[in-house]
Order: structure tokens, then C-alpha cells, then sequence
């Protein structure tokens, strides 16, 4: 197994990675990833330059794993200004309905009011979480296609073996089984574009 803390390694895999995405090289730091992030890497890509941290449970991985796992977060990088204006758009559409509907409903028995009040929030997680799964599978198919289904499938294996952790994880992110069957048509259309012509 690679020893995910050697971040001399990671870094030159990274650098190789980044250059396929046509991105920056990432910033590898060792540091707290969350529990419910099982792989033990942690991306923040709310910046200008991806940031990966690297917890001890990523030592839990095979090379090609923690390669795998690397990739999807500059995948996800690399996607995240999309997500970002669709996600909020859609936050602001429905929050619009909300007031919209609050305006008509002055007279409106009390339940009604409330459930109006309480059912608009849960609507927008709901929203966040649709463009959340969204950007994940987004990620996925972008993987598939810069580096191939191995690449992705190792990814999806390791998260198999080591399962989700957390009920919001569980709730808002996709199954491994249900990631790779929305990415199956993707990897048909390269491996078609890839086969010998003629």
C-alpha cells in the first residue's frame, strides 16, 4: 500500500494528475479529514488553487485508490463554478415561489401558513442536494474521461470496501453502485471513440 502521509509521493502524483485536468497542481497538506469522508482525503476547492488535505485513514488505500481519489477531487475542481451558478439559481427560483406563495396565502387557514414556512427549507436542501449528486456523477464521467473507467472504478471499489459514514453522507451522496451505473454510458462513448477505426 502507498503510505498516504509519504506527501513527497502524493505531490508527484498529483502534479502528473493536474496536468491532465489542465489545472494548477494542487497544494498536498497532511491534516483533520472528516469521518464521514472515509477515503481520507479531503478537498477544498472552494478557492483559486485546490487544496487536498490527506488523513491517516487514506493509508487504508491501494495506490490506484488513493490515484482514483486524488483525480476526483481536481475533477470536482475543475467543475465547480458549474455547480455553484446552477445550485444558487435554483436556491433563489425557489425561494421566489416561497414568497410568492406566502403573498397569496394571507387568508389561508393556519397549516397551511406553516406548512409553507417549514416546507420551503426543506425544499431548498432538497434542491442542493439534486445539484450536489449532480456535480458528483459530472465529476465521475469527467474522471472517466481524462483517465479512463480503471482509473474511476478503483475509486468506486475502495468506497464499496470501506462504505459511507455519517446519516447527512449517506443521505445526500450517491450510492458507488448507482455512480458507476450513471457512468456506464460515458465510458461506452469513449471506449467507442477509442476503438480502431476503419
Amino acid at each position: 500500500m502507498m503510505l498516504a502521509m509519504d506527501l513527497q509521493a502524493i505531490e508527484m502524483v498529483t502534479g502528473r494528475l493536474a496536468a491532465q485536468f489542465s489545472i494548477r497542481p494542487p497544494k498536498v497538506t497532511s491534516g483533520w479529514v472528516p469521518r464521514s469522508m472515509r477515503l481520507g482525503v479531503r478537498a477544498k476547492m472552494w478557492r483559486r488553487r485546490l487544496v487536498l488535505v490527506i488523513g491517516p485513514a487514506s493509508e487504508r488505500l491501494e495506490p490506484d485508490e488513493l490515484e482514483g481519489e486524488l483525480a476526483s477531487g481536481m475533477a470536482g475542481f475543475t467543475l465547480r463554478r458549474g455547480f455553484l451558478a446552477r445550485a444558487f439559481l435554483s436556491v433563489v427560483a425557489v425561494n421566489i415561489c416561497g414568497f410568492v406563495i406566502q403573498g397569496f396565502s394571507v387568508g389561508a387557514p393556519a397549516w397551511w401558513r406553516e406548512l409553507i414556512v417549514y416546507g420551503f427549507p426543506a425544499i431548498t436542501v432538497a434542491v442542493i442536494i439534486v445539484h450536489y449528486r449532480g456535480w458528483l456523477y459530472r465529476a465521475d464521467r469527467k474522471v472517466a474521461e481524462v483517465l479512463g473507467a480503471r482509473t474511476l472504478f478503483a475509486v468506486l471499489e475502495a468506497e464499496r470496501r470501506l462504505g459511507a459514514n455519517g446519516l447527512a453522507y449517506l443521505w445526500a451522496a450517491p450510492t458507488a453502485d448507482r455512480r458507476a451505473e450513471r457512468v456506464a454510458p460515458t465510458i461506452e462513448r469513449v471506449r467507442a471513440d477509442d476503438a480502431p477505426h476503419g
